[in-house]
């Protein structure tokens, strides 16, 4: 029924937009949405609210359904994604903005109709994607439109990259134009860099306040004497990526190797008296593809530390607030190492991965981080770092410039400038 109302909207706004046109004249548009507007987080959301903040001569708009349930919360002017307005403004707009397709984050279908395609010629198209690639490679989840998302891939006319890692795949294996992949940063990078820089602030004006003070003397007494609820508390945030074999399967998810290896993991008995003791809590943020079988894990559960984050959580909040990032091939672990926060990988099914999704890095010999391919190793290695009071791994560090080549939280200021120059 939404295809259909899209469809007559786009067509509606297509016999109109000349009479419109004169509306438009003078407005300097922009579209912008993310995670076919169900969600409200990620790299277009950072850009949106630093253009928001920065740029007030921008008449920038919000694309995302109606039943998003960020959509009343969202600042600045929103459209409502498949409407009337949705492509009378996209018809108008001089650049569209989006993490996964025009078709949908912006404006839905416009781009494969003859004809009607000359809108998406005519706009500059900035493609922001999710986050830093790495541990997973690019496949349409439909294999039929396989040369036809290629062929979107290519269209774009600026497109963003972390590092010349980054650039390389998207030029020279994805296809992209060398001119069209430029290097700024990833967005929501910088909502991280300016909570380390923060935590760096706070952690100095401690130091500097309590320097030759009796009070850290008397602290320093009462932390031999502590007791559990005096322990800082610590926070895991779990972040398995999805399967599109268990997302597109008729099968019993209960009996997948995904369902099984995260039982063993998180109801582990020993590993849950240690979350106890030291006053550590899990969060699992499922990928959103899969949220459909959060409610089987969430009533297997027997841990008291475990916590289940909606759909709609601000990924970016709890990454900031983690101390810890347990995940499997998600990019997650990218803003963990920006932060210098400690990453285990739990590859339990690295070669069914493998084989039917692949990886732009060797996951046997270019990993970082803690690594555990079953769930005994996962535990131990979680309950390693845990008693090591969070110590990223000596291998860890030494990647960093592979992925991330800005750290000064400019990402969002230097991609608005390559957009605005080029307009």
């Amino acid at each position: 029924m939404d295809k259909i109302k899209s469809l007559l909207n786009m067509m509606f706004a297509t016999i109109i937009y000349p009479f419109t046109k004169y509306k438009f004249k003078e407005k300097n548009i922009w579209l912008i949405g993310g995670h076919s507007g169900e969600i409200y987080n990620d790299n277009a959301k950072e850009l949106y609210e630093y253009i928001l903040s920065n740029h007030k001569e921008i008449e920038i708009y919000w694309v995302a359904k109606l039943d998003n349930p960020f959509f009343n919360v969202i600042p600045g002017k929103k459209i409502v994604k498949g409407s009337l307005k949705n492509y009378l403004y996209y018809y108008n707009a001089k650049v569209i903005i989006f993490s996964h397709s025009p078709s949908a984050d912006i404006a839905p279908y416009n781009f494969a109709v003859p004809v009607l395609n000359y809108f998406h010629k005519r706009v500059t198209k900035v493609f922001l994607n999710h986050g830093t690639i790495s541990f997973k490679k690019r496949k349409p989840m439909n294999p039929k439109l396989e040369k036809i998302i290629d062929k979107l891939l290519k269209s774009y006319n600026i497109v963003t990259a972390g590092s010349e890692f980054e650039k390389h795949i998207m030029t020279d294996i994805w296809g992209m134009s060398d001119e069209s992949v430029y290097i700024t940063g990833i967005a929501r990078y910088d909502n991280l860099v300016s909570s380390i820089k923060s935590d760096e602030i706070k952690n100095n004006e401690k130091e500097s306040n309590n320097s030759n003070s009796d009070e850290v003397k008397n602290n320093e007494k009462k932390s031999n004497n502590f007791n559990s609820d005096e322990i800082k508390e610590r926070v895991i945030l779990y972040t398995p990526t999805w399967r599109d074999w268990i997302k597109f399967s008729d099968g019993d998810f209960a009996n997948t190797d995904y369902f099984k290896n995260t039982m063993e993991l998180l109801n582990d008995e020993k590993l849950n008296n240690l979350l106890e003791e030291k006053n550590v809590y899990i969060k699992i943020f499922m990928h959103h593809l899969m949220h459909e079988f959060l409610d089987d894990i969430k009533k297997n559960i027997t841990g008291k530390r475990i916590i289940f984050l909606d759909k709609d959580t601000d990924l970016g909040e709890e990454i900031k607030k983690a101390d810890l990032n347990i995940t499997d091939y998600s990019s997650t672990a990218i803003d963990f190492l920006l932060m210098n926060k400690p990453i285990l990988f739990y590859q339990f099914d690295i070669e069914e991965y493998s084989e039917k999704v692949g990886s732009y890095i060797d996951l046997n010999k270019e990993m970082f981080g803690y690594l555990s391919y079953n769930s005994r190793e996962a535990i131990q290695n979680l309950i390693k770092i845990i008693e090591l009071d969070f110590k990223i791994s000596d291998n860890q560090m030494k990647e960093k410039a592979k992925y991330i080549k800005f750290q000064d939280g400019k990402n969002c200021e230097r991609i608005f400038n390559i957009i605005y120059k080029i307009v």
